[in-house]
């Protein structure tokens, strides 16, 4: 296994493994390491199958059916698509539905710790995703701040948060059960990683509308000041994904965002990626 930092503010890419065969406890001890230091880290050249992917997001922790349980890859619930290609991707509410920043899961009780996704179709131009380092976007703040936003609560709820003129709303709720199951819950907006103990600003995306304590207003003015402090270009990596690719960032650590993409007219324009969010810590770590 070799692993090297990207041509990026952060992250890594990993050669020389075979997610299908090589997944072993000392494999895991390093790709997760390199997670936690890197935010996040792209495994090249994979040629996986829906089960051995799905193994794959079991080492990193328990896969989440997602709420929008419409979305959901027919057998596989725990999994996803994601792209342009699938007759769901005709509507541009579920096409470009990730296209604002956002943090998987940080709108219920338990958030997710790790998302991936692999790359079965890249198109030439576009769709790439776009990822903060929350931690040095934390660590860039000054003391005073820090100090204030280390005891501070966060209000989540599905697409509640404020959305800025480039973003898209997220995918829409489409029933009452999913309406039901999407109440609002409360974060840190500081959060310690659940390995390491590293801080980080967290979910400062679609989820957050307010903090326990403040006023709406004042709320939401600092909610947006942390959102214009984290997005300045020297804390963002933009992926661009080829063939083969298993992308991995782990959200407790992040902020991300898709990038709007049209329906595909034929291959050289299409994109499919399989997404596996992730919640708790890999077994390893147990």
């Amino acid at each position: 296994m070799n692993i090297k930092p990207l041509d990026a503010h952060f992250g890594a890419e990993v050669l020389g493994v075979d997610l299908g065969k090589d997944l072993d406890h000392a494999m895991m001890q390093q790709l997760t390491k390199a997670l936690y230091s890197h935010r996040v880290i792209v495994i090249r050249d994979q040629d996986l199958n829906e089960h051995d992917y799905l193994k794959f997001g079991w080492a990193w922790g328990q896969p989440i059916p997602h709420v929008l349980d419409h979305l959901r890859m027919p057998g596989f619930p725990e999994m996803m698509t994601v792209g342009n290609i699938d007759k769901k991707d005709q509507h541009e509410a579920v096409r470009n539905g990730t296209v604002l920043w956002h943090t998987d899961q940080s709108y219920e009780a338990v958030p997710a710790s790790v998302t991936m996704l692999y790359s079965i179709k890249t198109p030439e131009t576009g769709g790439e995703t776009q990822i903060c380092n929350m931690v040095a976007a934390y660590q860039g703040l000054d003391a005073r701040m820090k100090e204030k936003l280390d005891a501070l609560l966060v209000a989540h709820q599905y697409g509640r948060g404020k959305l800025r003129p480039s973003e898209y709303a997220a995918s829409p709720i489409t029933t009452t059960n999913q309406h039901d199951q999407l109440p609002t819950f409360f974060h840190p907006l500081v959060m310690k990683h659940h390995v390491t103990g590293e801080k980080g600003l967290y979910a400062v995306g679609q989820s957050s509308y307010a903090i326990k304590g403040m006023g709406d207003s004042d709320a939401v003015t600092l909610l947006e000041q942390l959102k214009d402090h984290v997005l300045q270009e020297k804390y963002i990596y933009r992926h661009k994904y080829r063939v083969g690719d298993v992308a991995i960032w782990d959200t407790f650590q992040t902020l991300h965002s898709g990038t709007k993409i049209n329906v595909a007219t034929g291959e050289p324009d299409s994109r499919l990626l399989w997404r596996i969010s992730v919640r708790g810590k890999p077994p390893i770590h147990h």
